[in-house]
């Protein structure tokens, strides 16, 4: 059991893009009603907070500046840049807009932590600003869809906050007390956690590609700019807030921490937000920013796994600066 629990959580990028790209193309997938991939999505949610370090977060008191920069960044640079990107180029189709800004206003993805940890960043950083997600985000979803003017497209603060309720803070408090009331179980915890979590995100990704499938085949003509415009939306977030946070003389581990938490949303909820809310062509551009997002994650972590803190110096004009 442990070879396969390393191997799902080790290749589960790869996995999920393998799960999607035979799911798109398979004749059959299984069908589940639209409750499953929320309860499914609550697991992968349960088992991050049953293994969250919960002493680690609390040190992060001392990093405010960071924290403070962590969320900044992620909810002005990731959802400006959604919001951009939805009217730039999908404005005359409101559905496709309104996943877009789904995509980019949705909290952190578990994924963002697994990455900060390979790249060698604070994880503790990520999971501390992943908390704040979790309370901004149903603000400033229903926000940013204002603009995008159709009746198939809104989606009422409640509605959200429910739907965050249900399938984040309930599964992620449930996770951490259990921790805190068990402590002895800690240490199987961890294991437990990649293993079970690992399963139900691959689940998942492969029941929201299957109920998504016709609607991305009837797009076909629009995907090649659609999975431009995604890779936009995934990339210049991450680029950009981390080299932010170095001008700003934030430490390469911090920086490393800010540029996943920036630009590696939680796609699977904008996805299963999409079809329960909007429609089944709205989640197409979650589906599709879930696996560019993976896909550019793994390979920047591989990038900083190479790259030792000390190759990247403090930026020491900024320092005089201050």
């Amino acid at each position: 059991m442990k070879w396969l629990t390393e191997f799902l959580s080790k290749r589960l990028p790869v996995l999920i893009l393998l799960i999607s790209a035979l799911t798109f193309f398979s004749p059959h997938y299984l069908q589940a009603p639209a409750w499953v991939p929320s309860l499914l999505l609550g697991i992968v949610i349960f088992f991050a907070g049953l293994s969250m370090d919960v002493d680690a977060i609390k040190g992060i008191k001392r990093k405010k500046r960071e924290l403070f920069m962590a969320s900044f960044l992620k909810w002005t640079i990731t959802v400006f840049t959604s919001i951009g990107i939805a009217y730039l180029f999908f404005s005359s189709n409101p559905e496709l807009a309104a996943g877009i800004v789904l995509s980019g206003t949705v909290p952190s993805a578990t994924a963002a932590t697994l990455y900060t940890f390979l790249a060698g960043g604070n994880t503790p950083l990520v999971i501390a600003s992943s908390l704040i997600d979790v309370a901004v985000s149903p603000i400033v979803t229903p926000l940013s869809l204002l603009g995008i003017a159709d009746a198939l497209v809104t989606i009422s603060f409640i509605d959200l906050l429910r739907s965050f309720l249900l399938i984040v803070v309930l599964p992620l408090s449930t996770g951490i007390f259990m921790q805190k009331g068990f402590p002895s179980s800690k240490s199987y915890a961890k294991s437990a956690a990649k293993f079970g979590s690992s399963l139900a995100l691959l689940l998942t990704v492969h029941i929201i590609v299957g109920s998504g499938r016709e609607a991305i085949q009837q797009e076909l003509a629009i995907l090649p700019i659609l999975c431009l415009a995604i890779f936009i939306q995934v990339v210049f977030p991450m680029i950009s807030s981390y080299f932010i946070a170095k001008k700003l003389s934030i430490s390469e581990a911090d920086a490393r921490a800010i540029l996943f938490q920036a630009g590696l949303c939680n796609t699977a909820l904008a996805a299963i937000l999409a079809f329960e809310y909007i429609s089944e062509l709205a989640a197409i551009a979650p589906i599709i920013n879930m696996i560019i997002n993976l896909s550019a994650g793994s390979w920047i972590s591989n990038y900083f796994a190479g790259k030792s803190i000390q190759e990247f110096p403090i930026n020491k004009k900024a320092v005089a600066v201050k």
